[in-house]
């Protein structure tokens, strides 16, 4: 039996090429945009950013660290008895002695502001990016792209994808719990103590195991409802659950094409993440030096407050350039994994194919 998994790579690549080229600036601007609240276009497995941790010259290498060679001279009964007593210069008149508690006081409040925004800013993207799935699913299906009207019929849709992966979400994490809280009842006797080092070393198999059962079950759960359930929602007009007990009936009748898919998929995402990868180092090259030689030529030449603006102006403006080149170089990668997913679907079960013109397009070519 012939792996549709297979034989639909060269058919997904060319119904990209018969959406995207000739190349339209207004599609692949539409499209760009709509990439950058996907983030991604086949099954793949939840990739979890670590950031790192930058050290400042307040850290513990720094002056006020242990770190540090500095230590006072003389004892403090000395300095206090220094002409002028430099405690008592803080309080003269045109130095407010409440300044430095202000000026920390609004520095935090600016911290926790930017850390607010950030937030909301990620709760906005991410809310956004359910919608934008079927924005992206309409456009492939008709093969032209209307941000606005797809997303104003597919609004039902987004709520209850977002809703469902809210839930699924949920779920895994509760299930983590209750796993974790097993543990520390049936094999640390409930006792806080219990826990060290030890224990945690003794247990590190099993918790390596349950994390990648989870994380594994998850991933699929999530990445099959984004390539297969959303465009049976988006054709046929399904619901989340509906379209699920669809896919479930599908897959218990042909599992080795959908283990087939898994397979290739995860393999094709990661030689599309290579390909992003590089592509990436040579947008940033390209964009990133121009720019980031103006505005360290616009510092030099002012040197003042109006040159720091004006280079973080141009480091801003280099970062929003750079933030449109990599959407763009997306497109057609996300495009290639969602087309696949859509023939892989149409050819294991035809009453479920979301693409059927554009399949009897590209094989009739």
């Amino acid at each position: 039996m012939a792996l549709h998994a297979v034989d639909d790579i060269d058919d997904a690549i060319d119904a990209t090429k018969s959406f995207l080229f000739p190349i339209e600036k207004g599609t692949w601007l539409r499209m760009a945009f709509v990439v950058f609240f996907i983030g991604g276009g086949g099954v793949g497995l939840n990739n979890v950013q670590t950031l790192g941790n930058f050290g400042g010259n307040g850290g513990p290498s720094g002056p006020s660290g242990p770190g540090s060679d500095f230590q006072l001279a003389a004892p403090l009964e000395t300095v206090m008895s220094l002409p002028g007593n430099l405690a008592l210069q803080v309080s003269e008149p045109g130095v407010p002695s409440g300044a430095p508690d202000e000026l920390l006081a609004g520095a935090g409040l600016l911290v926790f502001a930017v850390i607010g925004l950030f937030i909301l800013l990620a709760l906005a993207y991410g809310i956004l990016s359910n919608f934008m799935e079927f924005v992206l699913t309409q456009a492939l299906i008709d093969r032209e792209i209307h941000v606005r009207r797809y997303f104003n019929e597919h609004v039902g849709n987004g709520i209850r994808l977002f809703l469902f992966r809210l839930a699924l979400g949920v779920i895994w994490l509760g299930v983590a719990l209750v796993i974790g809280a097993a543990v520390f009842f049936l094999a640390l006797g409930g006792e806080a103590a219990n826990v060290g080092a030890s224990s945690v070393l003794a247990l590190s198999g099993l918790f390596i195991a349950v994390f990648a059962v989870l994380a594994i079950s998850y991933g699929i759960v999530f990445g099959f409802t984004t390539v297969f359930v959303v465009p049976l929602m988006t054709a046929d007009d399904d619901g989340v659950l509906s379209g699920w007990s669809r896919l479930w009936g599908s897959m218990k009748n042909a599992p080795k094409q959908y283990l087939a898919y898994l397979f290739f998929s995860i393999v094709l995402q990661i030689g599309v993440g290579i390909i992003s990868a590089i592509l990436g180092i040579v947008a940033l090259l390209v964009v990133m030096i121009p720019f980031g030689l103006g505005a360290f030529a616009l510092y030099l030449a002012l040197q003042n407050t109006a040159g720091i603006v004006a280079a973080g102006v141009v480091g801003l403006l280099g970062l929003l350039v750079l933030l449109v080149i990599s959407a763009l170089i997306q497109v057609p990668l996300t495009t290639f994994l969602r087309y696949y997913a859509m023939l892989v679907l149409g050819d294991i079960d035809a009453d479920m194919d979301p693409i059927p013109e554009v399949r009897s397009d590209i094989r009739a070519e």
